[in-house]
């Protein structure tokens, strides 16, 4: 696909306010552009979008391939007799970041009204209080009305959601930059390897799945096995860039270097995590080599995806994380590169077309 293409397809998933628990919009969008392309497809009855394309070939594997359709954010937590609302996080916001950033609060009517997160003033703050970040807990949104029932005949009530307001750019060197790219991202690749699959019809079934919740309790994904036969997953969600000065000691992962696979990932907090499938992994590195692209690797702590719950479904099923790196985020502004984006696209159209009944499903063959 033409990088403009790309960038412009991008920027449309990206403008839908999704967040995490409120992906109607998205599903709807995404559902009607991946049916163009599937034999079957279908919502479950969790939200997730699963599309599939028949292989040719009964005793290979079962692909799933997905990606993430919802967004952190926010929901509104409390409401103010002047019309100020308090807010609670929805997922992994991160609190220095939201002072002062503009923001779409959604209605019970379906409305969205722009608004901001308010900021104190420079001036009536302290010179501590002004290199300190005030907690989420006592900022407000203020989308301009007066009262709370000036709020009510809009239809927002607590509950609501409330999302950061979409921006995006085209930067230098093929690179875009916007708001909740990561998942963005991710729907437009699965949609690309449906067009080149459509018609070339790969041995193995592959279900391509736009899942649900992710950001909220990582746990979307599994309910799709239930619904489908699955038998191994790749997840389209790659680790950070760590090539800013702030981050160079982390990893070794580069924009413009190629997708990069997340070899393990463990999250303290869950006791959950994953340790990529030497199999998948092995079988990427034969289809990169074929599509002479890069494939780097990375290690992570701290942070899982939705395969760590997936992994445990049925009797075990092999799963990988991979895709193309990103810059700040969760930031109300992530950075992409369009090669990484396109590149991975290839080398999982490669991965699919390649993967026959052959494939070892173990983890260990003794």
């Amino acid at each position: 696909m033409e990088y403009k293409q790309l960038s412009k397809k991008i920027e449309e998933y990206a403008a839908i306010p999704r967040v995490s628990g409120f992906e109607k919009e998205a599903v709807k969008a995404f559902y009607n552009d991946l049916k163009k392309y599937c034999d079957q497809i279908k919502v479950d009855k969790f939200g997730n979008v699963i599309g599939t394309i028949k292989g040719k070939n009964t005793k290979a594997p079962n692909l799933m391939i997905f990606a993430h359709l919802d967004t952190i954010g926010f929901v509104v937590k409390n409401i103010h007799d002047d019309g100020f609302m308090t807010l609670e996080k929805i997922g992994g916001v991160p609190e220095k970041l939201v002072q002062g950033i503009p923001v779409l609060v959604a209605s019970e009517k379906g409305t969205y009204h722009k608004g901001v997160i308010g900021a104190r003033a420079y001036q009536s703050m302290s010179e501590a209080e002004r290199n300190s970040v005030d907690p989420l807990k006592t900022l407000c949104a203020d989308i301009g009305v007066k009262s709370a029932a000036e709020l009510k005949k809009l239809g927002i009530e607590v509950g609501c959601p409330v999302s950061y307001y979409p921006v995006f750019m085209e930067l230098e060197n093929n690179r875009i930059c916007g708001t909740y790219l990561d998942n963005a991202v991710g729907m437009v690749q699965l949609l690309e390897i449906a067009k080149a699959l459509k018609n070339k019809k790969p041995d193995a079934t592959i279900h391509l799945v736009g899942t649900v919740m992710e950001e909220f309790n990582s746990k979307g994904a599994m309910i799709v096995p239930r619904s489908v036969d699955v038998d191994m997953a790749i997840c389209l969600l790659a680790p950070g860039c760590n090539d800013t000065p702030d981050q160079k000691n982390n990893s070794n992962v580069k924009m413009d270097n190629g997708p990069c696979v997340t070899i393990t990932n463990f999250h303290d907090k869950s006791l959950n995590g994953q340790v990529v499938h030497r199999g998948m992994f092995e079988h990427l590195i034969k289809c990169s080599k074929k599509e002479k692209i890069n494939i780097q690797r990375c290690v992570l702590r701290g942070a899982l995806s939705d395969s760590a719950f997936l992994q445990l479904e049925k009797d075990g099923i092999p799963v990988m994380d991979m895709g193309a790196p990103d810059r700040y985020s969760h930031s109300p502004k992530e950075v992409v590169s369009l090669k990484d984006i396109d590149e991975t696209i290839k080398v999982l159209i490669r991965y699919c077309m390649d993967l026959d009944a052959k494939f070892d499903l173990n983890r260990f063959s003794i």
